[in-house]
């Protein structure tokens, strides 16, 4: 072999392994939740684009789906408390007057004191 092709060789082995050392060839590598930034040449983390959302590499993450909300958990509980409390307080209001009503005595115990005389002057 020639001394010249065995020189390039060399060369084009370690340039390989220079560009693959300073990252250029390292943006298969990151992680699934980590884009490549060509502008820092490092592996950029997605979960920064939460802080900071404009950030140009934002556009190649994948979206990440809204946090969902347990508002509707705190409004459906707090709605069932308020008519529990509501039905229970109406069934012991019915359930007093109804006892009221049925041990109420209609009798009289003492005597109506009679009056003499009549009530309205006659003419």
């Amino acid at each position: 072999m020639d001394t010249n092709t065995l020189f390039c060789a060399f060369c084009g082995i370690i340039l390989l392994a220079a560009t693959s050392i300073s990252g250029v060839n390292t943006q298969n590598s990151c992680r699934p939740s980590e884009v490549w930034n060509p502008d820092i040449e490092e592996c950029f983390p997605c979960s920064s684009c939460l802080q900071y959302p404009k950030t140009p590499s934002c556009e190649k993450c994948p979206r990440l789906p809204p946090a969902q909300s347990d508002a509707w958990r705190l409004a459906a509980i707090t709605s069932l408390s308020v008519l529990a409390a509501v039905l229970v307080f109406g069934g012991l209001l019915i359930g007093v007057v109804v006892h009221k009503c049925r041990t109420k005595r209609s009798t009289l115990r003492e005597p109506i004191e009679e009056t003499t005389g009549p009530l309205y002057p006659l003419p």
